[in-house]
């Protein structure tokens, strides 16, 4: 079973760990100088544009997407559960993240973005 590190990570004071934290905190800068996201931004990105793309196959009683969206949905908590989590918690937790209802962002990504018109161009 593995499990990830909990976060927050606790500081590394040692010289290693302060050098390790200089060079991550001069990458940062350079990424930002470059406008460049971290993963976790494109991770973050991607969640939102799923919730959303789910939460149009869901108003627009799309069926043919609701297979691809029950795939993703279990494969994510597969990963989870591989990773160690408890199959339970994992998916209370999925529920909550992918919930339009706990994500007001969510409606303003599909109407500003145009959801719509990128799921009817992309075929």
């Amino acid at each position: 079973m593995k499990l990830e590190m909990t976060m927050p990570r606790p500081i590394n004071m040692t010289d290693v760990g302060q050098a390790k934290a200089a060079r991550q905190a001069q990458y940062r800068i350079k990424l930002r100088q470059r406008r460049e996201p971290e993963a976790d931004r494109v991770d973050t990105a991607l969640s939102q544009a799923l919730v959303a793309f789910m939460s149009y196959v869901s108003e627009e009683r799309l069926e043919a997407h609701k297979t691809v969206v029950q795939m993703l949905l279990r494969a994510t908590l597969d990963l989870l559960i591989d990773a160690g989590y408890d199959a339970d918690a994992a998916k209370k937790v999925l529920h909550r993240r992918v919930s339009s209802l706990s994500r007001p962002d969510i409606a303003e990504f599909i109407r500003v973005g145009r959801l719509d018109k990128r799921i009817k161009t992309a075929h």
